[in-house]
């Protein structure tokens, strides 16, 4: 029993060296990037440490090693639980991680609710700005047809190039006698080049061969370029010298790129390209189509952010320029990598800067006047939420691109595309199109003028309607918007438009106009029933008396200037081109009478809140009060007075109870005399 408990106190009493072991063991792994190795061990510190630098790296190991599932896990927790210690990298690798999976909504949100919290508007502006973009790519729809190699394999296949008859590309390393050494990173073998007959592709990799000479080695070799003489191989390897991997001042392997000559038979005289350096890496050759310049990819100081891309001029003699950033019109702060000139001198390249579907997108950008425009991607479904790279042109419209998407044989796979789309990135658009009728008689009306609105009432458009009363507006989509219909002589009528994100669309928008010169009926009590609740009100009959005194009219209470209707446009308060005519009879009564003092009395309907509506009518009733002054009325004989939707002439319990004309009636101005 004594033994007994004596180990259980050594037991617990080693527990937590035995922690601090391993976590010590996981972070030395991390920093060599043994990312699939130290997965395991920051998972069982996880039991007695769950701080916010084992979580980040836990998440950030997933994130390397393309599990997003568990990436976008990890960073959530991240984010969540340590907020005030995340930054915005973590972030933008949780929205990452979010697109991979699917969870495009969520991934948008997670940087709105970062930038916003920060205070970052140019960053919030610049997301939605590349979410609509996106919206505009995605519309166009699937640009490709695409196809997965069947010399792919379960682990990693990409940088495919058709060099005449044989494909050339790079994969894991092919051994069969005995286990390849890993590259620790993900635990697959390290990349070499190989060839494969173009024709004989559906036989699998079993004949791809390795290319001969001196090119491959035990360490990495990588995406490459090579002339159309097919004598001068460029090509990317680890910082190998003297058959010595060389480390830089963090234990890293960097990249450089080499040069290999074909000497009849094999690749050999293998030099390191003079642009290269120890404490950073090159990478990624791509050649111009008359083979003076040289186009690569590197994380050199004085760039953008991780990965640019440069080119550098190669001279006559085979000697090199000094190497030129592309600059912020193709760069960014995150990577940029895997640039192909191809034959119309368009450039391509992966990123994950510019605005993509997830991970590492291709990316276009045409060449005018010794400069690449602004890059678009290249659309669906050649991008998708993983890493899509490496692409390369057979002719105009097909060649081969790599990704690492769901669905494939494992690791990144070759996959070939035809092109079946253009790239036409529109944004979205929709119309709205109608005529204006007369209600009574459905007789169209020409010359009447519509009015489109935004959903704050500014004026966008005014066009004339046509001989057939027809009228058209082009919006965009996704908008709230007013159409407004007037023509002299004729009440004027609106229609709200809510659009959609279906492209191309038409509303209608047709108007009927009620023409004032025909006697108006008196409006009949309505019954409206809501259980057994019966709600009845009278509608006022108007007359409209517009001479002198005449219009001086006692109403019950009350004595009031009568005009004809003065109404205001649904959320506006501006003063229509008719009303301002019809206050000329009040003009004309206070002129006459100095020593008159009335009282404007605006209303709104229903629609809105009550505050919202108190301070809209307040609005009209200043805006009548001001045109009076205008027109020389002394500004303390005027009393403005906004009622809101407190004093309708029309009840409705709800917007749905009353009718477009109800909401209008409501919506109107009274001339009250007060002294």
């Amino acid at each position: 029993m004594i033994k007994k408990c004596l180990f259980v106190v050594l037991f617990v009493g080693l527990a937590p060296v035995l922690a601090q072991q391993e976590l010590k063991r996981a972070n030395a792994y991390f920093e060599r990037a043994f990312y699939s190795d130290a997965i395991a061990l920051y998972e069982q510190v996880l039991a007695t440490n769950r701080s916010n630098a084992v979580l980040r790296k836990l998440a950030e190991c997933y994130y390397r090693t393309y599990d997003m599932h568990s990436a976008a896990r990890w960073y959530k927790t991240v984010t969540s639980r340590y907020a005030s210690y995340g930054d915005a990298s973590d972030y933008f690798k949780l929205s990452e991680s979010l697109k991979a999976i699917g969870k495009y909504d969520e991934a948008e949100k997670v940087l709105l609710a970062y930038y916003g919290n920060t205070g970052d508007s140019l960053a919030v502006a610049q997301l939605e700005q590349n979410s609509r973009y996106l919206e505009n790519v995605s519309a166009i729809g699937e640009r490709f047809k695409i196809g997965n190699l069947a010399l792919n394999t379960t682990y990693s296949e990409f940088g495919a190039v058709a060099v005449d008859s044989t494909l050339v590309y790079n994969a894991s390393r092919k051994r069969k006698k005995s286990a390849p050494k890993l590259y620790r990173w993900n635990n697959e073998p390290y990349l070499d080049i190989y060839t494969h007959p173009i024709d004989k592709i559906e036989r699998g990799d079993s004949i791809s061969q390795r290319i001969p000479g001196l090119v491959n080695t035990k360490m990495h070799e990588g995406t490459f370029a090579i002339t159309k003489d097919r004598k001068t191989l460029y090509f990317t390897r680890n910082n190998f010298v003297a058959g010595k991997k060389k480390k830089d001042a963090n234990k890293v392997i960097n990249l450089k790129i080499y040069r290999a000559q074909w000497s009849g038979t094999e690749w050999s005289n293998i030099v390191a390209l003079p642009f290269n350096g120890d404490g950073f890496s090159t990478e990624h050759p791509a050649l111009n189509g008359d083979e003076t310049q040289l186009y690569f990819a590197s994380d050199r100081p004085g760039g953008y952010g991780s990965f640019d891309l440069y080119v550098v001029d190669i001279r006559p003699d085979g000697l090199f320029g000094q190497p030129k950033n592309l600059g912020a019109t193709i760069n960014t702060a995150k990577k940029e990598q895997f640039p192909y000139v191809d034959a119309d001198n368009r450039l391509f390249f992966a990123s994950n800067g510019h605005p993509g579907f997830g991970l590492l997108d291709i990316f276009v950008s045409d060449h005018d006047s010794g400069n690449f425009l602004k890059p678009d991607n290249l659309g669906l479904p050649v991008n998708s939420g993983y890493d899509d790279f490496s692409i390369t042109f057979q002719s105009r419209q097909k060649g081969f691109f790599a990704s690492n998407r769901p669905g494939g044989k494992g690791g990144d796979d070759i996959y070939t595309f035809v092109e079946t789309k253009p790239l036409r990135i529109e944004d979205c658009g929709q119309s709205i199109a109608g005529t204006l009728t007369d209600k009574t008689t459905s007789a169209p009306i020409p010359d009447g003028i519509v009015r489109l609105l935004d959903h704050k009432g500014h004026i966008l458009d005014e066009v004339v309607t046509d001989e057939k009363a027809r009228y058209h507006f082009t919006i965009a989509c996704a908008s709230r918007f007013t159409v407004h219909g007037s023509k002299e002589g004729y009440q004027e009528n609106r229609i709200d438009i809510i659009g959609t994100k279906e492209r191309k669309k038409t509303f209608d928008g047709s108007l009927q106009l009620t023409s004032l010169e025909e006697p108006e009926e008196q409006q009949k009590r309505e019954d409206r029933t809501d259980g057994e609740d019966t709600i009845v009100e009278e509608r006022k009959e108007r007359e409209y008396i517009t001479d002198g005194e005449d219009a001086i009219v006692k109403e019950k209470d009350r004595t009031v200037i009568k005009t004809k209707q003065i109404h205001f446009d649904y959320n506006l308060w501006y003063l229509r081109r008719e009303s301002r005519e019809r206050l000329e009879t009040v003009v004309r009564i206070l002129g006459k009478n100095p020593g008159m003092t009335i009282e404007i009395g605006t209303h709104t309907d229903i629609r809105g809140n009550k505050t919202y509506n108190r301070e809209l009518s307040q609005k009209r009733a200043d805006s009548v009060k001001e045109y009076l002054v205008s027109k020389g009325i002394q500004a303390e004989r005027v009393i403005a007075k906004g009622y809101g939707e407190s004093r309708p002439i029309v009840k409705c319990r709800t917007e749905s109870d009353c009718s477009e004309e109800d909401h209008e009636w409501n919506r109107r101005c009274e001339f009250v005399i007060v002294n």
